[in-house]
């Protein structure tokens, strides 16, 4: 590992400690919460290590919490915690003291490949992840994508195009868009998505088909005919979405739109996942999405009634297998390389 590398993990580092000073403080913040959380901080002596110079800058931070200075830089930086007044202004401040002094800030996603991976780019401006890995490309405008896990974007544009356009081809992406003269489109399965100066996430589901977020700004969903090669013209009409707001398009299905969890949503941009009393299976699923070792349940009724709430780093099956263990009646046998299934504990088959 060079000396780049060491800076990114220590640096990757410090953003999940930070991160968790700002969860544990949450009054939303449960037993799963602080599970997850005590898994990760004992799994290796780095995480106690990151964890304890956060304590101090937190420390810092409650002994200056009246300077006016601090006060005034703490509206820079957006804590999306919740709970009384003065709790929400000691977060806030303690997001902007950690963003000095870790290098970070407070739900603002850097993105750092995954170790031992790369960004995957060619000349046919083709942009793609493996499972597990996550990226960031800046374009040409300047605009941003970022690609989740197994995920493949086909940006179609140049300099000199009329109009700015991409494909996202597989998984899941999240754009934020430069303010230009030409319009920004991403096309999804089939729909097209038409955005100028704003941030929203794209994903493409085998279940639910296609997942349209808009994070912040303005955007126009509408419904196509085919791939964009060759150029598709549009056949309905537009579905606008304001901040907030969820467009789920299923095959064959009129769209619905519905208020978006947006933590839940972009948490992946951070490399973690929230879960809000999610169903067992979903929160299986979506765990399954970032390893190659996949986690099934076996056919016991009982584990359909169980319900996950707590936050867990995307990629780290093992930490979220140690926390569902330890909170529900639930045993994890590994089968092989690339299976481990869940039983109901008094149901565990004997090897």
């Amino acid at each position: 590992m060079n000396l780049l590398d060491n800076e990114r993990t220590a640096k990757k580092l410090e953003e999940v400690a930070a991160y968790w000073l700002l969860r544990l403080d949450a009054p939303d913040c449960g037993p799963s919460d602080r599970a997850a959380f005590e898994m990760w901080r004992n799994s290796i002596p780095e995480h106690a290590q990151a964890f304890d110079h956060a304590q101090r800058a937190l420390a810092m931070v409650d002994q200056n919490l009246g300077s006016p200075e601090l006060l005034e830089l703490s509206e820079q930086v957006l804590v999306e915690t919740g709970g009384c007044e003065r709790a929400r202004q000691r977060r806030t401040a303690i997001g902007f003291a950690t963003a000095c002094m870790l290098v970070i800030a407070a739900g603002i996603f850097q993105a750092v490949d995954q170790p031992g991976t790369d960004q995957i780019a060619n000349a046919t401006n083709i942009y793609e992840t493996g499972i597990g890995e996550r990226s960031k490309v800046t374009l040409s405008d300047e605009s941003t994508v970022t690609l989740n896990t197994n995920s493949l974007v086909h940006v179609d544009f140049t300099d000199s195009s009329e109009t700015r356009r991409l494909e996202l081809v597989r998984g899941q992406a999240h754009f934020e868009v430069q303010k230009d003269s030409r319009l920004f489109e991403v096309y999804a399965g089939d729909q097209r998505i038409v955005a100028l100066g704003t941030a929203f996430d794209v994903r493409l589901d085998n279940e639910q088909g296609v997942l349209i977020t808009l994070v912040e700004g303005r955007i126009k969903v509408d419904e196509v005919s085919e791939s964009i090669v060759p150029l598709i013209e549009a056949n309905a009409t537009p579905m606008e979405l304001t901040a907030g707001e969820q467009l789920i398009a299923k095959p064959h299905t009129e769209p619905t739109v519905l208020h978006a969890d947006v933590e839940q949503v972009v948490g992946w941009r951070e490399g973690r996942l929230v879960f809000r009393d999610d169903v067992l299976r979903d929160v299986i699923e979506e765990i399954n999405r970032y390893s190659v070792r996949k986690l099934v349940l076996n056919d016991d009724v009982r584990l359909e009634n169980i319900r996950v709430g707590g936050v867990f780093s995307t990629g780290n099956t093992s930490s979220f297998l140690e926390a569902i263990e330890a909170l529900y009646p639930i045993a994890a046998l590994t089968e092989n390389d690339n299976r481990i299934m869940l039983h109901w504990r008094d149901k565990t088959p004997q090897k």
